[in-house]
Formats: C-alpha cells, structure tokens, sequence
C-alpha cells in the first residue's frame, strides 16, 4: 500500500473521530512558552544505531531554561486564577526543575511563590536552586528522606499564607494534576502534526516516567488520533508496580475532562524500572554514558534525572535488539539540563574514568 493511500486512510479514520482538539479546547490556558518546539532528525545518532532517531526538543520551551512543565502549568496555573490565587506552593528535590519552572511561571503571571525543597546530596547553589533564588522564591529547605513526602510541609506553608490573608495555589511535586495533563495531551497533539507533516510513520515513543504524566496524556492522544505505535516509558524513581498505578489515575482523570471512555484500547507500551540505580537522581553510569553519546553524537545536552535515564533506557534496548535497521524512533527531551552543574563533581569523575579527563583535572 502506497503512503498517499495511508495518509488517505489516516485522514478518513480521524474524520470520523471524536475531536480531542474540541474537547481540550473548552478548558482555560495562561500562555506561558513558544511553541511548537522541534522534532529534530539525529542524523549522526541514527547513522551510528543503524536506525532513525527523532527527538522532540521540549527542553527548548523558553520559560526560564526550558523543559517540559511550562505546557503543565499553563492549564495549572488557569485553575489558579479561576480561584484568585496570588500565591504559588509546590515542592521538590533541591534540584528541582518544577521548582524553577513554577517561581518562572509564577512571576510571568504576577503571582508570588513559595518552594519547599529537600535537604540532599545535590543541594549546592548551583542549577535549578541558583535560580529559584534569583527569580525571588520564598524558599524552605526541609530534612527528608524523600522529596515525595514534603506535601505536609506544603500544606503547613498553605495554612501560613491562609492566615495571613493570601489565598494560595498548592501545585504537587512535578506539577502533575489532571488539568496540568492537559499540557501534553496539547503537546502531543503538535509532535503528531509534526510527524504527519514530515510523513513520519514512528515504530515507537520513548518518555521519561516520574509522575506518569506526561507518558499518560501522550499515550491516550496517540491512541485518539489513531497512532499505535508501541510507547515505552522509562521510571526516573518508582517501581513497576507504582508506575502503573499513576497510570491508572492519570488516565482516568484524563478520559473523564476530555469525555473519552476510559475502557478504550490502550495498545502496546511498556513502563521499565530498572533504570533508576540507586534512587530518584541517582546519576548511573549508563545515564551519564547516554549523556556523552547524545552530546558528542549531536551536541544536545540530556539531564541526569529524566532525559538521561530515558535515554539509556533506549539505548539499552537498542543493544537488545527491540529495534531494527531502519525502524523510526521518538525521544521526549523533558529538559532539565540546568541539573547537570550540580552535578559537576560526579560528571568530572565519570570523564576521567573516561579518560577524556586528565586524572590531576580538578587540581589543576
């Protein structure tokens, strides 16, 4: 079958759908970032893999160092102001890329925030922490054994600001609410006119998975607007079991706002958890391997959290053989990249391990 007769198909088939556009269209949006961002051909990359690798560069939404929580907040943030809220909580790692996001998009509105952050490894005044103090964030650094539990300490900050008169917005850890879900079922609306306007016919979609989020609402799009191909979503922090669990909340929430039955076929994806290493930030050899390969392949700078991790996922895979020669493959890049100078101290060992590191390096 000819490509003009699919594309033809394609068209019929989405015609007689219902219009997920009409439904997301009906719920508030603050404009927060330029889109639509880049779908890039890895020309090197794929060369080098034997197969084609695309990339979506959502790390370039211009908000403040770019990333994927720009397209969350502008439904999150609508919410807020429906409620006149004046005041933006959330919470996170003291690296936290929703944390600089949130204060960036809190003073693009005229809101103030507050962040509560954990005390870790990687809190040092570099990164994402530099630049939430630099856009003027209330900042609390609270000792935790995970940045996941801090919603009581945010709920305590809500109850402060309440009485004192404000009238605050609690936004979670990485910003995942069904109306900011909405984000990237918008998103993926545009990767897939993307895609069709290059004739990209695509044998699989790889995402980070933190709160499930972004892979839900980009998976339940394609699958709308008739695109089966097989999705794999990469843990940057909870097992299988818990994964599948946000999943099922996400999708849930997101088939009830856009009236899609919920019980519709999903199609095929995966969600692996044997990528994480040791903890949620924890920077494993294979991730900075994939770090190196993307930036000297492409000159694209992956993270250590998301993109990373969601990368040396696929690399895996590709050594695995899941994909064959010629076969065309989307990455999400979430952004986060200004984690990587947090990081400076384990990416030097790495390179010096490496040997692209002189061993005297950090003495000289």
């Amino acid at each position: 079958m000819s490509r003009l007769m699919l594309n033809t198909t394609f068209l019929e088939e989405l015609e007689k759908m219902p219009s997920i556009h009409t439904a997301l269209e009906q719920y508030p949006r603050v404009s927060l970032t330029r889109t639509p961002t880049p779908l890039q051909y890895l020309e090197h990359l794929s060369k080098n893999l034997d197969v084609n690798v695309y990339i979506k560069r959502d790390d370039l939404t211009d908000l403040t160092f770019g990333g994927d929580k720009p397209r969350k907040l502008e439904y999150e943030i609508a919410q807020a102001q429906k409620q006149g809220a004046d005041t933006l909580v959330t919470c996170g790692s003291s690296q936290s890329n929703h944390a600089r996001l949130t204060t960036a998009a809190a003073r693009r509105v005229g809101m103030d925030c507050v962040v509560v952050l954990s005390q870790d490894q990687w809190q040092a005044f570099q990164g994402n922490l530099l630049t939430v103090y630099l856009m003027g964030a209330s900042v609390k650094l609270v000792e935790t054994e995970d940045h996941w539990d801090l919603e009581k300490q945010a709920m305590d900050v809500m109850a402060d600001l309440e009485a004192k008169g404000r009238n605050p917005h609690y936004i979670p850890v990485s910003g995942t609410t069904p109306h900011s879900c909405l984000g990237y079922v918008r998103g993926a609306l545009e990767t897939i006119d993307q895609l069709h306007e290059r004739d990209i016919q695509l044998d699989a979609v790889y995402t980070p998975f933190g709160t499930g989020g972004i892979f839900t609402a980009m998976l339940l799009t394609f699958r709308e607007m008739g695109l089966n191909c097989p999705f794999a979503g990469i843990s940057v922090n909870r097992n299988l079991e818990q994964c599948s669990e946000n999943l099922e909340t996400w999708w849930a929430a997101l088939c009830d706002l856009l009236d899609i039955e919920s019980q519709r076929e999903r199609g095929a994806y995966n969600i692996y958890d044997e990528f994480i290493g040791r903890e949620y930030g924890d920077p494993t050899v294979a991730c900075l391997d994939a770090i190196l390969m993307m930036g000297q392949s492409e000159g694209i700078l992956l993270d250590p959290v998301y993109s990373g991790k969601m990368f040396s996922g696929f690399l895996a895979h590709h050594k695995q053989k899941h994909w064959q020669s010629g076969q065309n493959i989307l990455l999400l890049h979430s952004g986060g990249t200004p984690a990587l100078f947090a990081y400076h101290k384990v990416i030097e060992q790495h390179l010096i391990e490496k040997g692209i590191l002189p061993a005297h390096f950090s003495k000289e």
